[in-house]
């Protein structure tokens, strides 16, 4: 599906709906691929409840991102309800790991729950203050960093 996105500078972009894990509690995510200023931005929506099945999905969906070469990722959790405990760890490595390789992550629109949990697992450094991926592609508020890391 090919579908012109007003808020960004781009002609085209490409969005792609994955379920990850089926069920009451199941995950699911929207990816979006758009052309900005020169470089392939990823916006990554997520869905649901994140468990060990879903996180191995969730990072090769992050390797595959990569390999088709999104240099920035923006990560919208403002729909997603749950990240099991016992995979925050493996997350938070998925995120560097794609960082260190490809460009900047920034994940946003959290419960403070899952804020909580993140910062934890050691993810501080990738949470910012939008309140989702939307507010992420418009204008950065006061107080954000054009890298989309609180400053």
């Amino acid at each position: 599906m090919v579908a012109s996105s007003p808020t960004l500078d781009t002609r085209q972009s490409l969005a792609v709906n994955l379920e990850f894990t089926r069920g009451r509690h199941g995950a699911s995510a929207r990816v979006e691929l758009h052309e900005r200023s020169g470089a392939r931005l990823a916006t990554l929506a997520l869905r649901g409840w994140i468990d060990p099945a879903a996180e191995r999905r969730i990072e090769q969906t992050l390797d595959e991102l990569a390999a088709r070469g999104a240099a920035q990722l923006v990560i919208d959790c403002s729909q997603l309800r749950h990240i099991d405990y016992r995979v925050a760890t493996a997350l938070v490595g998925t995120l560097e790991r794609f960082e260190s390789h490809s460009g900047s992550v920034a994940v946003c629109g959290l419960s403070r729950y899952l804020r909580d949990l993140l910062r934890l697992a050691g993810g501080e450094s990738h949470l910012c203050q939008w309140a989702s991926a939307a507010a992420v592609l418009g204008a950065p508020p006061t107080g954000i960093a054009a890298s989309g890391r609180a400053s």
